[in-house]
């Protein structure tokens, strides 16, 4: 039962999407890239119901079923009955990929389902953050019954009980709806977020780099160990990494069609389920914010500055008011609020703090994806043999991915100098799984800038149709 309310949750999605982008009801990278994200968008729209519903009449089973309901049947109508046409997105032009492009992807999708498979058998309750966290305060609003509100509890604090309620809330309305627990609810919705995570990076690129680039792309984020282990120990920066991909992709499709404004406002959406996904996520949806006024500023169309940013905010207007309610009513301050001034402006002033926050910074780069060979110089030996080409229509898009990315990795550090504890076991133990929630981003930005390798010469009727247009040339003068 736990899967078929996760296909429920994901038909809610997928009916949301088509309704904004209509498409022919068959198999293409459009429907594709929807389908990805149709998981996400499903999963953040049920929890918010099923955390509103709580806080409204408590825990009474008939009263979640009957909204969430409502929610499918609206979507699907939606979908339905949809008329109008919408973007198509299609593959961009490029040169032709190899057939062993194709099998490097396959082998590396199955390699990487097998990894995550694996990794859930051995620890079908996830690792510490999963149980002591995101799965134990499912089991709050599970069990507790009426006395759900203890999950937010002070005497918790460990357990950091002012995190939003994405994971837990979807995980505790499976079971809910389902009368039993099962680990299968966050190992399925864990699997949905690491593979869409993939999917979306896979099409995003396909759609304004071509195929060549998508595959080498997918091929590079299905070899990160890190994001398949992570995944399967249901943590929650993966979702996280999912949305923050999701938004900046969409930020990136609203560049190419400009005048197709529901990219903002789906951009809005996942925005602002990132922030419902976990606090980091609060500090991304203002910096994307930031980033995305000044690319458009420097780089874009002005005039596009207001409509692009009244839709976004129309996105994410509802997200960020469950957000408000739960962290008002609900949740406890958080660990950098509840400490003293006094206690903050010390650590800001101790510069071993800094030093060791830099230096963490520094050797987790070369980890990222658990590769071999550190990651970060293969990328710079393939900049160094393609090298970066950034048309003007791509760069308010790329100025708006590394400025956010780099807003966020400027709060988390500002984050780790200014909270209690020991600076050099918290980068230690949680700036690797930070990255990871920038890296399938990262690679976004990267694959948009760089060349398409070309691994085929010309044929004889490309280079003779070259020289005639070159001769013809000096005569046409």
């Amino acid at each position: 039962m736990t899967l078929l309310y996760l296909a429920l949750v994901w038909l809610i999605g997928c009916g949301l999407l088509r309704w904004l982008f209509p498409a022919p009801l068959r198999w293409s990278l459009h429907n594709a890239l929807l389908l990805f994200l149709a998981a996400g968008i499903g999963i953040g729209i049920a929890s918010t119901l099923y955390f509103l519903t709580l806080a409204s009449v408590g825990p009474k089973i008939l009263v979640l079923a009957s909204v969430e309901g409502v929610a499918l049947m609206a979507a699907l109508a939606l979908g339905i009955l949809v008329k109008r046409r919408g973007t198509l997105l299609q593959w961009a032009p490029g040169p032709p990929t190899p057939w062993y492009f194709t099998a490097a992807l396959g082998v590396a999708l199955a390699s990487a389902v097998i990894m995550f498979i694996v990794c859930t058998l051995t620890k079908p309750h996830g690792e510490w953050d999963a149980w002591a966290i995101w799965n134990m305060r499912a089991r709050f609003l599970f069990r507790a019954g009426e006395f759900w509100r203890d999950a937010f509890s002070n005497q918790l604090d460990w357990s950091h009980p002012d995190y939003p309620l994405l994971i837990p809330g979807i995980v505790a309305m499976c079971w809910t709806l389902a009368r039993a627990e099962s680990t299968l609810a966050a190992s399925a919705a864990a699997f949905l977020f690491t593979l869409g995570t993939v999917g979306v990076l896979f099409s995003t690129v396909g759609v304004l780099r071509g195929k060549m680039q998508a595959f080498i792309a997918g091929i590079l984020l299905l070899g990160s160990a890190s994001l398949m282990v992570n995944g399967a120990n249901q943590y929650a920066d993966v979702p996280l990494g999912y949305f923050i991909l999701g938004t900046l992709a969409l930020l990136c499709l609203q560049d190419r069609y400009p005048e197709d404004l529901r990219f903002s406002v789906l951009a809005g959406l996942t925005a602002g389920f990132a922030a419902w996904t976990k606090n980091e996520g609060v500090l991304f949806l203002v910096a994307v914010i930031a980033a995305r006024a000044w690319a458009i500023s420097r780089y874009g169309n002005r005039a596009t500055l207001t409509p692009q940013f009244l839709r976004l905010a129309a996105g994410f207007a509802a997200p960020v008011a469950v957000i408000a309610f739960f962290k008002v009513r609900f949740a406890p301050p958080n660990d950098l609020l509840s400490k003293q001034p006094s206690h903050i402006i010390a650590h800001v002033a101790d510069i071993g703090r800094w030093i060791t926050v830099v230096e963490g910074y520094v050797q987790e780069t070369f980890r990222i994806g658990y590769f071999l060979i550190p990651i970060v110089l293969v990328l710079a030996l393939y900049w160094y043999l393609v090298r970066f080409k950034v048309e003007q229509r791509q760069r308010p898009a790329i100025a708006t991915i590394l400025v956010a990315l780099g807003l966020t990795l400027a709060g988390e550090f500002a984050i780790y100098v200014a909270l209690p504890g020991d600076a050099s076991w918290q980068v230690q133990t949680s700036f690797e799984r930070l990255l990871l929630q920038l890296w399938p981003s990262g690679l976004l930005a990267f694959f948009i800038a760089a060349n398409t390798p070309q691994l085929y010469k010309p044929s004889k009727a490309a280079e003779k149709g070259k020289s005639a247009k070159k001769a013809v040339k000096p005569a046409a003068k």
